[in-house]
């Protein structure tokens, strides 16, 4: 078995990956750390790591329904009561809404998506960003645990 590298990666798809991976392994705040030079880049290279992000999420979707592409929504549940998606935290709003967007090929609800969340740039934007990323890589980390056939 190949060892996950432990520091971001010449090529910023094997550094999401390596990400994605320890977080399957159960180390997700190595994961998360590995994604923080993409967000020091700045907002090109974030938005690039959200797509990228989204596009995992999505996998277990992708394969358990072939064709499923275009007609992705959301539906928002506290508890097991179903909620205005408006209600979520903003950070998972986004999160949801961003991938549900990018999985339907409307990159460019995507990004506005994206760009709203960065707002301008207070600490309030910048904890919205983090619990953002948090959630895409939360959930391209349960979409990789689900191919693989359950959580660890």
């Amino acid at each position: 078995m190949t060892e996950i590298p432990t520091t971001p990666c010449e090529n910023p798809a094997d550094t999401i990956m390596a990400a994605v991976a320890h977080g399957m392994a159960g180390n997700p705040l190595l994961g998360l750390t590995m994604l923080g030079p993409f967000v020091k880049g700045g907002p090109t290279s974030t938005v690039s790591m959200c797509a990228a992000l989204a596009s995992i999420a999505v996998l277990a979707v992708e394969k358990d329904n072939p064709g499923a592409r275009g007609t992705y929504g959301l539906l928002a549940f506290h508890g097991n009561v179903h909620t205005d998606i408006r209600s979520m935290p903003t950070g998972p709003r986004f999160a949801a809404q961003f991938t549900a967007a990018f999985a339907n090929g409307q990159k460019d609800t995507a990004y506005a998506l994206f760009n709203a969340l960065l707002g301008e740039e207070t600490d309030d934007d910048a904890r919205n960003l983090a619990e953002g990323i948090h959630a895409l890589y939360d959930m391209a980390v349960s979409s990789g645990q689900q191919i693989r056939g359950g959580a660890r």
